[in-house]
Formats: C-alpha cells, structure tokens, sequence
C-alpha cells in the first residue's frame, strides 16, 4: 500500500534520518582509520628512529671490540709470550703475561656487553683471563680443539656455545683460524646484558625487541621467547621474499606492531609494540563515539515517533480518506484533534467531499440517462435486412411444409425479439445474454447453413450470475456475420469462447473471414479509445457502456484471430468485486 511504502512522509523521514546516522558513522569511521593509520604511522617513525639508534650503538659497540680483539695481535710481547725458549728471563715474562691480562681488562672494561676474555697459549701453556693467570690442562686443550674446529667450518663472525656469543681468533696479526695456532684469543659476550639492553626499548611491558639469527635459530629476547617466536613466525615477506620491515602480526592472542631492522653480528634486529597500548586513546574515543552514535540514533528514533503521531498519523488518515473517495465511499468524513494545519486540511477535504456527491449524484443520474439513451439506441439500430431476410425464410419454410424448422426459427426469432423489448434494468446475468446471443446465432445459422458454421462454448457455471450490461455479444455476433463472413462462399466459421480465471473473464468473438486487412484492425482498435471519433459505432458502443458500467475495469480487445479473420473480446477484471446472482 503505497501509504507505507518509501515515498511516504514517514518513510522519507526515516530514510533521512538514516543516511545522516550513516554519513555520521561513516565519516566517524574514516576519521577513526585515518587517526588509526596516523598513530601507526608515528609508531613505526618512532620505532625505527629507536631501531636504528639502538643497532649503530650495539653494532659500534661490536665492532669496537673486534677491533680491539685483533689489535692484541699487534703487541710485541705476545709472540714471544706464546712461543717456549723465547729468551725471556722469568721478569720478562712475568711483565709480558701482566701486559697482556692489562690490555684484556681493558677491553672488556670497553663495553658492558663483554662478558670476559680468554687466551690460550698452547705452546707455551699459558692460559689467561681477565680473572687469572694459570697453566693449561687437558680440559683447556679440549676446549681449545673444540672452539678450532667450530670455527674453522663456521662463517660467522660471531658463534654461540648454547648460552652466550663470543668471538674467537688464532694465529698470527690477521686474526686466522687454523689448526694449529700459536695463541687463541676468545673474547665471550654477556647474554643477560644484551636482553637487558633490549629491555631499554620495551615501553611499560606493552612490548619488547628480540635479535633473531636464522642460520643457527638463535634469539635473544628482552620477553617472551614464546611471544617473540611466534611473531617472528607470523612476519610476511613481500613478493621478492624479503620480510616487509613494518607490518602487524598476532601473537599470544594479541595484535603487535612490528619493526624489523638491519642484520647484525647477532642477527636481524626486531622491535615490537602492543597494538591496544598504542591505540588505547583511539579505542576510548571510538567507545565515546559509539555511544554518540547510539545517543543520536535514539533521538532520531524518539523524533520519528513524535513525527509519526503529529504528521504522519494524520496525513495517512488524510490519504485514506482519499482513497475511500477513489472507490466512490463519500459518506466517511474525517476528524483532527487539535488546531493545527491539519484541521484545516480536515475541515477542507470534508466541504470538497460533499460537493463532489453532490456533484457525483448528478452525474450518475446524467450517466444512467445516457445510457438508456445508448441502449434504446442499439435496440433502435435492428438491421431490416435481418428482420426481411429472416421472414423470408420463415415464409419458405413453411411453403415447403418444414413445419419443425419453421417452429424453431419462430421459437428463436421470439426469444430475440423479446429480449430486445423488454423492460426493467439495463443489465442482467451473463447466462441471459448468451442466450440471447444463441437465439440471434442460430437464426443466422439456419440462413447461411450451407456456407458458416457457428460454434458456441460452453459458458462456466462460475462466470454465469455475473451481471452486465444488456446487448454486448449478439451486436459482436452480427459484426462478424455482416463484415467478416459475408463474402465466404463455404467453410465459414463463428467461433465463440470463453478464458479467464477466478479474477479474470475473457470471452472472445472470431471468426475466419479474409476482408479485414491489419491496418483496419489496428483503426478499429484505436477508435476504441479516441474521444475525436465522431461516429459511434457498435462496438464503440459496447466498449463504453462496458467502461461506464465496471468502472474502467472492461471493454473490448480487436486483434487478429487464429483462425484469420477478426477477433473481438470482451475482457473483465477483478471479479471479486463484480456483483453475481445465483
């Protein structure tokens, strides 16, 4: 009903007041990611300005202690040292073994990532730390070929023992690993102080940095092994199989923003962040906002209902009101409580509805005139000729002693006659209408039975109570017997049907005749409908009457027929509505 439907008032209202709910969470929305992307964004500069300040320092720092590593080599002293019969007396060797543990504290006092230092002097069976200095046993020489033969087959400048890295170098001032050196020099760094150094850069617990070597599947975690492991195994790599350097991965059950960095003597270098700690003021502002959002939907609901009892209500009043003046039910006026616009409205439509009976009542009974008018004229308009020809053949039926056929045209002539002069109602059953249309039928048929055959339906049970108006078939009968059947000289045939359904009727006049050309039934068609037509014909006649009497839901159909000539229908809608007899 259109009074619901979206081109109402209400629905228009409500079709507002949802696309601004929409444009509000939309636009909310989009400054939401906006602002999501911004903090991302700055969290990642942020990330990456620490990322690199933290890995030029380790990595100097490393470096640094390499160098100094390799800078031992170049003391005078330690070749003599490392070799049995150098000529030192027990002095020099003494100062020479001093000088070589002072230049060890010193390097491991150049970073607190040096956890110690130890050379190994095979030959002259030296060992010294920066702890002692004491004489080699078997357990040293042990290690010694174990740390050589690891070395040797390893291409990393830094190794790991299980707990810590550590840089080992062997024989001469280049530093080379071989297999049987003079002196073997391992400088051991602290694993505890790299994971505290990574613990510098985790914000509040809310997140951390790991150093991973993928080679030997070595980490180094300021948190979680667990949580840093499963990050490192959720990183996407970009179409050319490098890791992207920033991205968001899942873990623990959590979302984290990722940094990766450089690789290094350790390995790659990863920073991470809580998502939630980074976007909690978003997500509060996003909660604030929702219930803004929930606020204003209510307001809207809330302005909806008092729009639907103030201008709604009464406006679907109003248009009902209208449409009971469609169907004719002029007698229901309407009432406004208030005084407001719509009771003027109200007091207006029921002073226009009372004029408009009024002014209906008058036209009604200029309409039921009329159509007396055009019935007596259609009565009036007996062809002679019929009447002439149908005597004649009455008269020679009975010269020729047909007694039994000249009973039954007079039976049928009777029934035709009386039905044309009856008096009383315009309009009657369908089932009285047939019967006259087979009276008129089967007078003609008896005249031109050696040239047209008539065939008439049986008429539904169910469409026979249905009352129309008089005089719409046999005119249609006579149509086809003098226009499209009268210059057949054998197999003519009238055909008389009848299709619908329990809300449609169909009954359809046609015949065979080969006169009418398309282009007279498109202008029979047309002048159906056209108000300039001056001449009111037959079928005109029966096609007004029929739009008068069921309210334009009737009239007549001309086409082409099946069988080649014209067909004729007489269509009927919504026969619910159409009052029946029994």
């Amino acid at each position: 009903m259109r009074l619901l439907s979206k081109r109402s008032l209400q629905g228009k209202l409500t079709i507002i007041f949802i696309i601004i709910v929409a444009f509000i969470i939309g636009i909310s929305t989009l400054l939401y990611l906006m602002s999501v992307n911004a903090v991302r964004k700055v969290t990642y500069e942020k990330m990456q300005s620490q990322a690199e300040y933290y890995q030029q320092t380790f990595e100097t720092e490393i470096d640094q202690v390499l160098t100094q590593q390799l800078e031992i080599f170049s003391d005078r002293k330690l070749p003599l040292l490392a070799l049995p019969n150098s000529g030192m007396n027990v002095y020099e060797e003494r100062d020479a073994v001093l000088s070589v543990r002072e230049w060890m504290q010193a390097l491991t006092n150049l970073s607190n990532l040096v956890d110690s230092g130890v050379i190994y002097l095979p030959k002259s069976d030296y060992y010294i730390s920066t702890a002692r200095i004491r004489k080699m046993n078997e357990d040293d020489r042990t290690e010694i070929q174990a740390l050589l033969e690891k070395g040797i087959s390893s291409k990393q400048p830094l190794q790991y023992d299980g707990t810590n890295y550590y840089s080992l170098r062997t024989g001469s001032l280049g530093g080379r690993i071989v297999q049987d050196p003079n002196y073997v020099f391992v400088i051991t760094f602290s694993s505890r102080q790299v994971r505290e150094n990574l613990a510098l850069l985790s914000n509040a617990g809310q997140g951390g940095a790991f150093l991973y070597e993928e080679n030997t599947d070595v980490m180094l975690t300021s948190g979680s092994e667990e949580t840093a492991a499963e990050i490192w195994k959720g990183l996407r790599k970009d179409q050319n199989g490098s890791y992207e350097q920033s991205q968001t991965v899942s873990a623990d059950g959590k979302h984290y923003l990722v940094l990766l960095g450089g690789k290094g003597a350790m390995g790659t270098f990863v920073l991470y962040v809580e998502e939630a700690s980074v976007l909690g003021y978003l997500s509060r502002f996003w909660r604030d906002m929702t219930l803004f959002l929930v606020l204003a939907a209510i307001l809207a609901v809330v302005f909806i209902l008092y729009t639907r009892q103030t201008v709604h209500i009464p406006m679907t009043n109003l248009l009902k009101a209208i449409d009971k003046v469609k169907t004719e039910s002029l007698d229901t006026p309407i009432h406004h409580k208030g005084n407001d616009e719509f009771a003027i409205l109200y007091e207006a439509f029921n002073e226009r509805e009372a004029k408009i009976k009024q002014l209906l009542e008058e036209v009604y009974v200029q309409k039921g005139l009329t159509q007396q008018a055009q019935l007596k004229q259609l009565q009036a308009q007996i062809n002679p000729h019929f009447l002439y020809n149908t005597y004649f053949m009455l008269s020679r039926k009975i010269k020729r002693m047909d007694y039994d056929g000249a009973e039954e045209i007079s039976k049928h002539l009777g029934n035709y006659f009386k039905y044309l002069t009856r008096d009383g109602s315009d309009s009657l059953p369908l089932r009285q209408e047939v019967e006259h249309a087979k009276s008129y039928a089967a007078i003609q048929q008896n005249r031109f039975s050696d040239r047209i055959t008539v065939q008439f339906d049986d008429l539904p049970e169910e469409y026979a109570g249905l009352i129309v108006p008089r005089l719409i078939i046999q005119p249609l009968l006579e149509n086809s017997f003098g226009h499209g059947l009268e210059n057949l000289e054998h197999d003519g045939l009238l055909r008389l049907r009848y299709t619908g359904d329990t809300q449609n009727l169909n009954i359809t006049v046609e015949d065979n005749g080969k006169d009418a050309a398309d282009e007279t039934i498109e202008k029979l068609r047309e002048s159906l409908d056209d108000p300039n037509v001056q001449e009111v014909t037959g079928l005109i006649n029966i096609h007004r009457r029929l739009k008068i009497y069921f309210h334009g839901k009737a009239g007549l159909n001309i086409q082409r027929s099946d069988l080649g000539g014209v067909a004729v229908t007489i269509f009927i809608h919504d026969l619910d509505s159409k009052e029946q007899v029994l």
